[in-house]
């Protein structure tokens, strides 16, 4: 009798033990994919932020631009220095005064700097590459010569009657990148590093001295060299894990767009909950009524468990959504018709793009604020249209797709009538749009989804439908069947 009890007792320890373990993984391993999807969240509006601080600046040396472009090359020389048609930076302390570097060798600036008798602006970097790349751009990261700190410069080429005079300038110091990062994330237990494509540290909020060194010969952290590889070659976010300064680092990374940067965001991990009472299992083999308090932290576990995964889930539907309108993002629109392409039962499928109408005009008059303003009453309004099981996503910038099964064109062209006057009703002023209101465009596919016909042929087909509803005056829809 008493073996047989001690036989019991053994193999409810046993049992109980390989219950706690079994328990303590999944929680642990919950908690670790909670933690990453806090990471991605944090990313996911870090890089829209960032991204759109770095639009500011270009938007601001455009706008120089563009009224650079009103004056003859004579009356926008006359004034080397505090020109009046360059002196437009007076809102943004993060951005010094427009200049130019002229194609002549010259330099002309909204400010009161003068530059130095041997400065020639054509061979700076800020200068060759908006002349080569002919486009706004920021430049690499260099050190101003004047006051030896590292910036970057906002450039983009200007031309006068279709002829090339120079490139129009604004320089961002750095110190004002981490700043600007570091009021983002200041209220979160995290930080922030910005990394070249090359490797180099461009800015670091949490550890300034590593910035200027290089993730692949100055800094001894393994493997986090071959995660920004990994986010080259992916376009997409990367988890990250390593040690520093005997700290385990937990990480997200992802490119930013407009420039090979990669952004990210990581904290210190915390310690492993599962080794932490590993450690004191004799505790439960001292007194049999320690088997209550294991009972009972079973319990708590399992309760744990199913909060953290209610969480967890909650999290990783947050990262199928667009940051700003809350609608699907083009990622999970992506690998939804990939479903629908891989069903049997899917007779047929209609699938919309729409843009709004001359929406670069509205962000140019009423500013980027505003605009994206207009992209939320207009996602809340369109969602009014569609039925429950349709899937509507933001499709990149102003333009939006939605997915409607068994809808056939008749049927579509009444769903885009009806979006396209919802919409008109708003009446949502532009004043730089012939319409005087915000209005919408919308092309769209009937296809039946099979072999024949791939997801990108379909997309290309209702992209073409768009064009034409554009060509054709905007503000209505063309629907085409396939």
């Amino acid at each position: 009798m008493k073996k047989k009890f001690y036989v019991s007792m053994s193999l409810l320890i046993a049992t109980i033990f390989l219950l706690i373990t079994y328990n303590f993984n999944v929680v642990q391993n919950e908690i670790m994919e909670n933690r990453y999807n806090a990471l991605i969240n944090d990313l996911r509006g870090d890089v829209t932020t960032f991204e759109l601080w770095f639009q500011q600046k270009k938007s601001i040396v455009n706008t120089a631009k563009d009224i650079c472009g009103n004056f003859s090359y004579e009356e926008l020389v006359a004034f080397n220095t505090e020109n009046p048609y360059l002196n437009i930076n007076n809102e943004d302390p993060s951005i010094s005064q427009i200049y130019i570097g002229l194609s002549d060798g010259n330099f002309i600036t909204g400010g009161k700097w003068i530059p130095p008798e041997d400065y020639d602006p054509r061979t700076r970097n800020w200068y060759i590459e908006a002349y080569e790349a002919d486009e706004t751009i920021v430049s690499s990261v260099y050190v101003d010569r004047e006051t030896g700190k590292m910036l970057v410069t906002v450039s983009s080429p200007l031309y006068l009657e279709d002829q090339f005079v120079g490139v129009v300038s604004a320089d961002v110091f750095l110190e004002s990148i981490r700043a600007f990062l570091i009021s983002v994330i200041e209220e979160r237990n995290s930080y922030s590093y910005l990394v070249d494509e090359d490797g180099t540290v461009i800015i670091h909020t949490s550890w300034p001295d590593l910035e200027g060194q290089n993730i692949n010969s100055n800094i001894n952290v393994p493997f986090l060299s071959d995660y920004i590889e990994e986010a080259k070659k992916t376009n997409d976010i990367v988890r990250m894990a390593y040690q520093y300064e005997g700290n385990h680092i937990i990480g997200i990374v992802q490119e930013v767009e407009g420039r090979d940067w990669y952004l990210s965001v990581a904290r210190i991990d915390d310690p492993n909950l599962l080794d932490i009472y590993l450690g004191h299992q004799w505790i439960f083999l001292t007194n049999g009524a320690m088997l209550l308090i294991i009972l009972f932290l079973i319990y708590m576990i399992g309760k744990t468990r199913v909060e953290l995964h209610t969480v967890n889930e909650l999290l990783t539907k947050e990262n199928e959504k667009d940051y700003l309108t809350g609608v699907y993002n083009r990622r999970y629109l992506n690998l939804y018709l990939i479903s629908l392409w891989k069903r049997e039962n899917v007779d047929k499928l209609s699938i919309l793009i729409l843009d709004v109408d001359f929406f670069k005009n509205y962000n140019d008059t009423y500013g980027h604020i505003l605009g994206d303003e207009v992209l939320r009453k207009l996602t809340k309004c369109i969602n009014n249209s569609v039925r429950k099981n349709d899937v509507f996503a933001r499709f990149g910038g102003e333009e939006f797709a939605l997915v409607m099964e068994n809808v056939d064109s008749s049927d579509a062209k009444k769903i885009t009538q009806k979006m396209i006057d919802e919409v008109d009703h708003l009446s949502i002023e532009h004043e730089t749009s012939p319409f005087k209101r915000i209005t919408i465009s919308i092309g769209g596919v009937t296809v039946r989804p099979g072999k024949d016909l791939s997801v990108r042929a379909a997309i290309d087909y209702a992209d073409k439908a768009l064009y034409e509803a554009k060509e054709s005056g905007r503000n209505k829809a063309v629907i085409i069947s396939r």
